[in-house]
């Protein structure tokens, strides 16, 4: 007999988008405060005032700051003005100034540029947005200043500070010295998932502390956490931001060996798809899905839509997908490649074994041969004749339980 699961992480999709539709407020609210009357505002503005103080601080090389960290958002800034407001405002923001006074008068910068800063910079968790003022002489626009909008005191901010670099450490001390790229994002991706529950309503659920502080977090906690790990183990991050089945979603945009792919931690944990009734135990899951980690443009849009105001590249390349890396990739019903598959699966001592098809036709090959014509008992003969499964035809995955439990 062949088993049917219909709530495992494959098709994790119905649960999860309508969970993330529901997600807390987006990171920033953006307030303007504009001077009603001139003079009251008029001391210390003339027509020769000087140049603002805050002027940028050692350019492009103090942006991508004294560890490499590459800052993705930073580098698609045009113009030098708007590099100059983003350092500004970066500064601002971690040192915790009540009040910077812009280089720019051009207000329209305001609010891409600060997210640009927040999309570059997990580690500023204590921000939900920002208010400017305006300061006039007359119909003349003489003066823009910036503060942050701060969830918390600056006693509490250095407390958790502290709190987060013991954790973070922690969790990157198990990166093997000689890893590769590949072999990084794939323990960081992995730990995240691990340490990680999804729970909707948790506490500081839209920034880092959820993670690496809580344990429970949802889409954008689970994105800023594997944004910021990779950034300290050198791998160039991006927070992406779009919409999934109409609601709010977040996850990465990650540089391997010079190549850009998508990563959503999010929905490569497995454990908060099982309902309540499942035959399954919990246990009995694959701990991690693979179906999103270092994937395509082409891949992720299946399911995933970026979000407009964001410049991203087009991400082509496959050497660091999962399943093309570790030989679990179909380019055609190969019954010797599925048996060597399975094999390898079942030496390893793994509870499931999973595989993904090159493309729609491959995927039908497949099911008919393992499924319609139950060929899949000539990989797995010890199921006492039954085998439980799951798949997913976007994804062209499948997904077999090696032992089956009851």
């Amino acid at each position: 007999m062949i088993r049917k699961w219909k709530s495992i992480v494959w098709l994790m999709a119905i649960v999860f988008l309508t969970s993330c539709g529901r997600m807390d407020a987006p990171d920033a609210v953006f307030r303007t405060e504009t001077a009603a009357e001139a003079d009251a505002f008029s001391d210390g503005l003339s027509e020769a005032d000087p140049e603002p103080e805050t002027q940028m601080r050692g350019g492009e090389e103090r942006t991508k700051k004294e560890d490499g960290i590459f800052l993705y958002a930073y580098e698609t800034l045009a113009t030098q003005e708007e590099r100059q407001l983003y350092e500004e405002m970066l500064r601002s923001l971690t040192q915790r100034e009540s009040e910077t006074e812009l280089s720019t008068l051009k207000q329209e910068l305001l609010e891409p540029v600060f997210h640009c800063v927040l999309a570059d910079h997990p580690e500023i968790f204590y921000v939900d947005g920002y208010t400017s003022t305006t300061y006039k002489l007359g119909d003349a626009l003489k003066k823009i200043t910036f503060s942050g909008d701060y969830t918390m005191e600056e006693e509490e901010i250095v407390r958790r500070s502290g709190l987060l670099e013991d954790v973070i450490g922690e969790w990157l001390s198990g990166l093997e010295a000689d890893a590769d790229d590949y072999e990084k994002v794939k323990y960081l991706y992995d730990l995240l998932i691990l340490k990680t529950e999804y729970e909707l309503g948790c506490a500081d659920s839209q920034n880092i502390c959820s993670v690496f502080l809580n344990g429970r977090s949802v889409c954008q906690g689970y994105a800023k956490a594997l944004q910021l790990l990779c950034q300290r183990a050198g791998i160039p991050a991006l927070l992406v931001t779009g919409r999934v089945n109409g609601g709010g979603h977040a996850w990465d945009m990650l540089q391997l060996d010079g190549e850009w792919y998508y990563a959503d931690p999010t929905w490569g944990d497995a454990s908060y798809q099982k309902e309540e009734g499942d035959a399954l135990s919990g246990a009995d899951y694959p701990a991690v899905n693979y179906d999103y980690f270092c994937v395509t443009t082409e891949q992720i849009t299946k399911t995933h839509q970026l979000g407009e105001e964001q410049n991203l590249p087009v991400c082509t390349a496959v050497s660091a997908q999962y399943y093309r890396h570790e030989g679990l990739y179909l380019e055609s019903a190969d019954e010797e490649k599925l048996a060597a598959i399975f094999s390898r699966a079942g030496q390893s001592g793994a509870e499931t074994v999973t595989f993904q098809c090159a493309d729609e036709e491959v995927y039908r090959e497949v099911y008919r041969l393992l499924i319609e014509q139950q060929k899949i008992f000539d990989y797995l003969p010890d199921t006492n004749g039954t085998v439980a499964y799951a798949d997913s035809p976007v994804q062209g995955t499948f997904c077999f339980w090696l032992s089956q439990s009851g």
